[in-house]
């Protein structure tokens, strides 16, 4: 990933953020990214896939200022599996420009649920991706919690391999976003394929709300990632209202080359600023 000289890193222990959050209605949001700090302070959990270079908060921010993307969300990584402390102390930081998905351990109560809220957490992340990840089964006893905090769930799935994600869907009770279009198989992408077309009728319906996000984990060709764009446009096509931008910073876990300009010129491409304009804006309570 070639990527352009990173901003000024924050004094230790000082806040990052220098803009603060906008009080507008046309905020402009990253749904989906991550932040990943200096091993020595935050070790990779055991059950780790893959062990990412730093990517620490200033470099996410300057990255948000230099596309003029307002604030943005902090998503658990699965190399931290369920300890939170590089993303909570990174949102802290952030002066309120960022809010965060949690991937709580499968004992967690509601009063940790409660104390993560009060820190900037807003969703809960499902992950059958990568190992570790927390299982959908595991969340549903959470759910009146999820439900009187406004909160969400993630789900990094692959479309392709899910029987009934229409019965998924409903068993969660509260609103539902798929990572990476539902991440279906590299190449399979077309919106006729089962897996896509299954999750572009959910989110035709208003049933689920997903990610525009990493064409490069999805596409057989490189940027522009053509094959992907007819998807990413469908769904748009489908439902604006339910469809999130992503960027999926700082693209671990891949090696695919490209340009950050080229997901910039791909979320042009995909919302067009007439159907920009009716994508759903993440909001946080």
């Amino acid at each position: 990933m070639r990527e352009p000289v990173a901003g000024r890193e924050a004094p230790a222990g000082g806040h990052a953020s220098r803009r603060p959050a906008p009080a507008r209605a046309d905020v402009t949001w990253d749904a989906h990214a991550h932040v990943i700090g200096d091993p020595s302070r935050h070790p990779f959990a055991p059950t780790c896939g893959y062990e990412p270079a730093p990517a620490p908060l200033a470099r996410y921010l300057a990255f948000l200022d230099r596309h003029g993307l307002d604030r943005g969300v902090l998503v658990q990584p699965s190399v931290y599996g369920f300890d939170h402390g590089c993303m909570l102390e990174a949102l802290e930081r952030s002066d309120g420009r960022l809010l965060g998905v949690a991937v709580p351990a499968p004992d967690t109560d509601v009063r940790e649920l409660e104390r993560l809220h009060a820190q900037g957490v807003r969703g809960v992340r499902c992950n059958l991706i990568n190992p570790g990840g927390l299982p959908p089964e595991a969340v549903l006893r959470w759910r009146p919690a999820l439900r009187e905090l406004g909160w969400h769930v993630s789900l990094h799935v692959a479309i392709d391999d899910l029987d009934e994600p229409e019965a998924l869907v409903e068993r969660l009770q509260v609103p539902v976003v798929f990572d990476h279009m539902g991440r279906p198989g590299r190449g399979h992408v077309d919106p006729e394929d089962p897996g896509p077309r299954r999750l572009l009728e959910l989110v035709r319906a208003g049933a689920c709300f997903t990610k525009l996000s990493a064409p490069y984990r999805l596409s057989a060709e490189p940027a522009p990632w053509r094959d992907v764009a007819a998807l990413a446009r469908a769904f748009v096509a489908a439902n604006p209202a339910a469809c999130v931008w992503a960027s999926d910073w700082p693209w671990v876990d891949t090696d695919a080359t490209f340009a950050e300009s080229d997901l910039v010129r791909a979320r042009a491409d995909w919302c067009p600023p007439p159907r920009r304009s009716r994508c759903r804006r993440s909001r946080g309570r």
